[in-house]
């Protein structure tokens, strides 16, 4: 009997414990959160509740790549300097995992709080990164709600479709294409396209000749929309030779900067071409849902 009663202090002891690790995060929500990485910055401009996030990337203000560009003028910027996140002291840092790898380690060492996100690359990722950012924030409940919303609208444009799939290609500046494992190539598909760069071969993001686009002659070319300050590697997607292909429907057919990072925001491009080929391959009235 002696014995056991000495092991019940320990076994409080335990119980004590767990119910501490259980409640943590709910104790430890990050009332600072600052954000290094375009994607994480539209993703945490999303969940966060006001005055949560104190700062984020000065891409978040850049229209051609961030959907929140607008949105991001309220928030403080930074350039991913370990400089800058020591002087704002966050709780929590969140940011890519293939870029600032020498601050996000430098942060690290000093003892920051601080969270890496891969870039996603298809659709079926992205209700995970909004549910894992919600919970690390404490917007568990909205991110909830936003991943569930983005799950049901694909699944009910995939509902709506019928007839061909049109092909496409995802066609950018100095000729590079969009081919298989890239979220263009997923939102395509998701939108009932057939992404011609993956047919043909493409892995990833890489070089495409113009020659090979004339001669496939696909449906659509999707392509960037023009910079007030084009390079010269925009005018290859806009050469005379595409324009003069005389069933291809050549433009920006999806939102500006839609396609830069996987976000909830992804869906705007997904209903654009969804939209777009609904126009194309329109479903016999027999067939409509």
């Amino acid at each position: 009997m002696l014995k056991r009663r000495k092991r019940l202090p320990c076994l409080s002891g335990l119980v004590l414990l767990a119910g501490a690790l259980l409640v943590a995060p709910v104790l430890a929500m990050p009332k600072r959160v600052m954000s290094l990485n375009l994607c994480t910055d539209q993703l945490a401009m999303t969940l966060a509740e006001p005055g949560q996030l104190v700062s984020v990337s000065f891409l978040a203000r850049e229209p051609s790549l961030s959907m929140l560009h607008e949105k991001a003028q309220g928030y403080p910027v930074n350039h991913g300097l370990a400089e800058e996140v020591f002087l704002e002291n966050p709780d929590l840092v969140v940011t890519g995992t293939y870029s600032l790898h020498n601050t996000t380690a430098l942060l690290k060492r000093l003892g920051f709080h601080v969270e890496e996100f891969s870039f996603a690359q298809t659709l079926e990722t992205i209700p995970g990164e909004i549910r894992r950012m919600g919970a690390l924030i404490g917007q568990e409940k909205k991110a909830e709600t936003i991943a569930n919303d983005f799950d049901s609208e694909l699944k009910a444009i995939a509902a709506r479709q019928c007839g061909k799939h049109p092909t496409m290609i995802a066609y950018d500046q100095n000729g590079i294409a969009s081919g298989r494992g890239t979220l263009a190539d997923s939102v395509m598909q998701a939108a009932g396209f057939v992404n011609l760069a993956a047919e043909m071969g493409i892995v990833g993001v890489a070089p495409f000749p113009l020659e090979q686009v004339i001669a496939a002659q696909p449906d659509v070319i999707n392509m960037s929309t023009p910079q007030t300050a084009p390079t010269l590697g925009e005018y290859v997607p806009r050469h005379p030779a595409i324009a003069a292909l005389p069933q291809t429907r050549v433009g920006a057919f999806v939102p500006e900067g839609s396609l830069s990072c996987g976000t909830p925001l992804v869906i705007k491009a997904v209903r654009a071409l969804a939209a777009l080929r609904s126009t194309m391959a329109p479903c016999p009235e027999s067939a409509a849902p």
